[in-house]
């Protein structure tokens, strides 16, 4: 009989990631997908079925994880994280289905379901601290994705946060709203320089952290899957008319304005994620060492680890995976940690 792989599901609102390791805990898969699921739940049937069809599947164990439930589409984070188990269900099947739970550890679909929503809710930062945790015992963990942030402080060998979900963590600075492709520009600056003066920008939809990342030549080429926000290329040229739009203009690629106000965002946005990185860091005596980086948005971390002359390190060099996957492995990190998770836990 072969051996046992798994595959870690990291379920988003966004995006579906996985990540499958052999039974020798080498990764052999990792891959993040397109998953507009605000849009729909059906968009998680297909992503789900269409993931899984493409996978060798057969003696394959399940380990799952979500933050998907949060999606304005579900009354209630409770009624998302049920529908959510329920298409894994009929994808992915019950009997060789774990559900990860936090604190509360490896649980079927059913038990969760008696268990209480919250228990899995947004709980893929706990797997990855976990992860990090088998490897250092002070270490300071930050995942920038898409939308949003992860600062996850280990302390001790222990996951040593003081948030427990998503409301306590933003209280925290452990979770920040803002990521290096899908958040709106407005809410990182209200004015910018340009032409000799502080311009206003407006209150619109207009453009998105992949266009600043885009022109700085930052933006890693698999990391904006969505479409732009007003639908037009990913190209340099069409992020300087939304950028321009921002500023009620129209901006050309060709001159330094459009990069000036490029760069003046990209460090308002450092800065937040600064001021939150400082907050958390100064719980730490003596002073945190290393930093582990993740995400899309690996590059902002490895600024910020520049900046307050810390050590950084790869998640991805916590596993067992070939060069050109390492990439997807940290962007992938919450599936990655859940299939380590439960390969030690068989």
């Amino acid at each position: 009989m072969a051996e046992t792989a798994v595959c870690g599901w990291d379920i988003g609102g966004a995006h579906l990631k996985l990540v499958r390791l052999d039974a020798a805990a080498r990764v052999i898969d990792a891959r993040q997908i397109i998953c507009p699921l605000w849009r729909g739940i059906e968009h998680l049937q297909h992503a789900l079925a269409a993931a899984w069809s493409a996978v060798d599947g057969q003696n394959t164990i399940h380990a799952v994880t979500m933050t998907g439930e949060l999606c304005d589409n579900f009354a209630s984070r409770a009624h998302g994280v049920s529908e959510i188990l329920s298409v894994v269900a009929q994808v992915l099947g019950t009997d060789r289905t774990l559900i990860y739970a936090g604190t509360q550890g490896w649980r079927s679909v059913a038990e969760v379901m008696a268990l209480g929503s919250q228990w899995v809710a947004s709980a893929n930062w706990q797997a990855m601290a976990q992860t990090v945790a088998l490897h250092y015992d002070h270490a300071i963990l930050i995942d920038i994705g898409s939308t949003t942030t992860d600062i996850v402080p280990i302390v001790a060998g222990n996951n040593a946060s003081r948030g427990s979900d998503d409301a306590t963590r933003l209280s925290h600075d452990e979770l920040v709203y803002s990521g290096v492709v899908r958040t709106p520009l407005m809410v990182i600056s209200n004015s910018v320089p340009f032409d000799g003066r502080w311009q206003r920008v407006a209150a619109e939809h207009f453009a998105t952290t992949a266009d600043i990342y885009r022109l700085l030549g930052e933006l890693p080429e698999d990391a904006d899957l969505h479409d732009t926000a007003d639908g037009a290329p990913k190209t340099i040229a069409a992020s300087a008319r939304r950028i321009g739009r921002m500023l009620g203009c129209d901006l050309g690629d060709e001159g330094d304005a459009v990069r000036t106000v490029s760069a003046y965002f990209a460090y308002c946005q450092f800065d937040t994620l600064q001021r939150a990185l400082m907050g958390v860091m100064s719980r730490f005596s003596p002073k945190c060492e290393t930093i582990v980086s993740a995400g899309v948005g690996a590059f902002l971390v490895a600024r910020l680890a520049r900046f307050n002359a810390v050590r950084e390190v790869d998640f991805a060099s916590l596993f067992d995976t070939t060069s050109d996957q390492r990439s997807a492995v940290s962007t992938c990190a919450p599936a990655a940690a859940l299939a380590t998770l439960a390969l030690h836990n068989r």
